[in-house]
């Protein structure tokens, strides 16, 4: 932050334009070391004051599976997914966690950086990046659940799983696609964290997280080869679990997708951010 300069406000119109994009993202990638800055102070903030601290990354997950796995496998006896169905909950309640809680927490990191927007000078987009980044930890903490949910049940992931890494890029990039323009709207438009949460909770049930895409009858198939989370769920389990390569077809829709999201995305943030101060 030694170099980081007064801010200069600028009116709404006074933005980027898309050959700006670029430029805006080389000077990102120089900022990487606030980035990081950035990174682990919201890692530490997150559960500051917290008597169970980091742990909570671990009660989260576990809670969720205690239950989703009861009702949906007791109570409601889902159609066998061919293994433990804690075990196929859970790897894809992982990366829904993650995304929802990224785009949740990125919506509302303009905002709560406030007094920081205001006084100094520095790309905004690692405010958004940072909270995302920060989600990776707690991911990070839940493979620890799953990996003791693996040696309980005695599966060992198949070989396909090396590939999980290059799915997870993709998804990342699309989560961080969603969330720079919701952090703009959110400064504008308070509404939006509202909005978000309402949405993430419909996207839940429509991606299948606690159900196969099989039980889904086939004319709303279409719903799902849509929605990006499908694609990347069914990828993590099949490499993960079942021992399958993804389609490629999926898969290069997926990446499409991801990457359309994320450059409109920035651009859009981009856009916005010369008003972000006067909008405070």
């Amino acid at each position: 932050m030694a170099r980081a300069q007064l801010v200069q406000r600028q009116p709404l119109r006074a933005s980027v334009g898309p050959r700006d994009i670029f430029s805006s993202l080389a000077q990102f990638w120089y900022r990487r070391d606030l980035l990081w800055h950035m990174t682990i102070r919201h890692l530490r903030g997150q559960y500051k004051q917290s008597v169970l601290g980091y742990a909570w990354a671990l009660i989260n997950p576990l809670s969720q599976i205690v239950i989703l796995s009861f009702v949906f496998s007791t109570i409601l006896a889902v159609t066998n997914p061919g293994v433990p169905f804690p075990l196929f909950l859970f790897v894809g309640l992982l990366p829904w966690i993650f995304f929802s809680s990224a785009v949740a927490a990125a919506t509302d990191s303009i905002v709560n950086a406030s007094s920081l927007v205001t006084k100094v000078y520095f790309p905004r987009e690692i405010l958004v990046t940072a909270a995302v980044l920060t989600k990776v930890f707690d991911l990070a903490l839940g493979l620890v659940v799953l990996v003791g949910l693996m040696v309980y049940y005695g599966r060992l992931p198949e070989e396909t799983a090396i590939w999980i890494p290059a799915v997870f890029f993709i998804h990342l990039i699309f989560t961080l696609g969603l969330s720079y323009p919701l952090a703009a709207l959110n400064l504008y438009f308070h509404d939006v964290r509202f909005l978000v949460g309402v949405v993430l909770t419909m996207w839940f049930y429509l991606t299948p997280v606690i159900y196969q895409i099989s039980n889904v009858p086939s004319k709303y198939h279409i719903m799902y080869d849509l929605n990006p989370n499908a694609v990347f769920i069914d990828a993590y389990r099949r490499l993960f679990l079942y021992g399958q390569v993804p389609a490629i077809d999926k898969m290069a829709i997926g990446l499409a997708v991801a990457l359309v999201s994320f450059i409109v995305g920035y651009y859009i943030f981009k856009r916005m951010e010369p008003g972000f101060a006067d909008s405070i």
